[in-house]
């Protein structure tokens, strides 16, 4: 079955650009597009039901951050992928803490892209080359001064799939838990690790566990 895309930027012929290099592959299906972040919200309300949305940053009406954090809320099934000019750390952060699953800058090769879209499918975060630098630096000013950890073997468990970048509700369905005890058992790693977002615990997992 193809991945379905939707594409949000507020430039149309980026958004042309964008569905000539996806048309390359077989398995990758634009469903829609949109010049900002209302009118993705539109489509989907209209039944559009995309796996990854590909959003800029910077669009007039809704920004990028706001959108994928109204993604993240109502829609946490679709997987964002920010599609970005700018590569600095803070904005990053600001897609990552919103719930964006990938960055990519917009001068982003094919086969690159490509790859980006089949990594999120996959459940995994993507970076493009010039971004995990600028993460790591974040990361680890982030974490230095993190004490050891409590942490049962079953948050453990539930922090690796956070960094796969699982939502509470597909971790239920993984561990046969509910929803509610998944979000119990994040609420609690917060609190233990003294961290307060998802991008943090990213880091303190490749750093500690």
């Amino acid at each position: 079955m193809s991945i379905k895309v939707i594409i949000a930027d507020d430039h149309q012929l980026f958004i042309d650009g964008i569905k000539s290099i996806l048309s390359k592959a077989i398995d990758i299906e634009i469903i829609g597009e949109a010049n900002n972040g209302v009118e993705v919200l539109k489509l989907l309300e209209h039944g559009l039901l995309p796996e990854i949305i590909l959003t800029d940053i910077r669009m007039p009406v809704l920004d990028g951050v706001s959108l994928t954090k109204t993604l993240t809320k109502d829609y946490p099934n679709i997987k964002v992928l920010a599609l970005s000019m700018f590569d600095q750390t803070p904005d990053v952060i600001d897609m990552l803490d919103a719930g964006a699953k990938g960055y990519v800058t917009k001068n982003v090769e094919k086969t690159e892209l490509i790859s980006a879209i089949h990594t999120l499918i996959k459940g995994d975060y993507f970076f493009s080359n010039t971004i995990p630098k600028d993460i790591k630096n974040w990361f680890n000013k982030e974490t230095a001064s993190l004490p050891e950890s409590d942490l049962t073997k079953r948050e453990k468990e539930i922090l690796q799939l956070i960094v796969k970048g699982r939502t509470s509700l597909e971790m239920a369905n993984q561990l046969n838990l509910s929803k509610y005890t998944i979000d119990t058992h994040r609420k609690n790693i917060h609190k233990k690790l003294g961290i307060k977002s998802n991008t943090g615990l990213v880091n303190y997992a490749l750093k500690h566990l």
